[in-house]
């Protein structure tokens, strides 16, 4: 993750924060820490919204204020935060009592998640039925055909040998926790009732719901996607497209190593993206 940030204005002005947030660890996590330490199951997720909290911030600095703000699962959380909608320390509270009820649940390498290239959804839920494999949910929906599901292990594998031969590619990604099915609803169950005590707001530019990609108009609504965003699919499609609509012909990519760049290339050819690498001027 080794993103030029140190020096950038943004950057500067939320560290003392975030070091707080990760008893003095962020800065290293973002600098120079192993692959194996900041790809932790439960570190993982803290640190991504602080960088992305962060990268836009140091975004913001360079371009001025943006028209839209997007992300995909745990990056939505930081969109939020970055518009306005709600402050980074409930969100932090947030995925404390969500991981504590999915590391009790999920014990690691119980479950997997895999990413499969070629098939629509309703293409690659067909090929699962007929298989008999009911464990398999899906988790997120980067493209047309491009689909991430997720289930026990073993599950996981029988999916991926069905799908030999019919898809471009499908690989098993380094995640073991279901999230963005009903297999987390005790995660959103034991955070709901304190959720909705949080102050949130509405978002000071476009910020789409990850759930269907309809714009998040008021505080409410920002609490109701969150709520529903643990247990369904993070629609980046739809996302993408309601961006479009929006007339947003630029976007600048956060993630670390590119990849909403590259989905949101394949839901529209004509957007033109920006690695935050090249913005900032450094390398990766």
């Amino acid at each position: 993750m080794g993103v030029p940030l140190r020096g950038q204005e943004g950057f500067e002005r939320l560290l003392p924060r975030f070091q707080d947030a990760t008893r003095g660890h962020f800065v290293r996590w973002v600098t120079e820490a192993p692959a194996e330490e900041i790809s932790e199951r439960f570190t993982a997720p803290r640190l991504m919204v602080l960088f992305g909290c962060a990268a836009a911030e140091a975004a913001r600095q360079r371009l001025g204020p943006p028209a839209a703000a997007a992300g995909y699962s745990l990056g939505f959380y930081a969109a939020a935060v970055f518009g306005r909608c709600v402050a980074l320390e409930p969100i932090l509270k947030w995925l404390e009592r969500v991981n504590e009820v999915n590391a009790c649940r999920f014990p690691p390498g119980a479950f997997a998640l895999a990413s499969e290239t070629g098939l629509t959804e309703s293409e690659l839920k067909g090929a699962f039925a007929a298989a008999g494999l009911k464990g398999l949910e899906v988790a997120n929906v980067n493209s047309a055909r491009q689909i991430v599901f997720a289930g026990p292990a073993e599950e996981v594998e029988s999916g991926r040998r069905v799908l030999e031969g019919r898809v471009l590619d499908c690989r098993r990604l380094p995640l073991d926790v279901p999230l963005h099915t009903p297999y987390v609803e005790h995660a959103r169950e034991a955070v709901a009732g304190w959720w909705s005590s949080v102050p949130a707001s509405s978002p000071t530019l476009l910020l789409p719901s990850p759930v269907d990609g309809t714009p998040v108009g008021s505080g409410e609504a920002f609490k109701r996607h969150m709520l529903e965003s643990v247990v369904s699919p993070t629609r980046w499609d739809l996302v993408v497209e309601a961006l479009v609509r929006r007339g947003v012909t630029k976007m600048v990519d956060l993630s670390p190593g590119g990849e909403l760049g590259r989905a949101s290339r394949w839901v529209c050819r004509e957007v033109e993206v920006v690695p935050l690498t090249a913005l900032l001027g450094g390398g990766s």
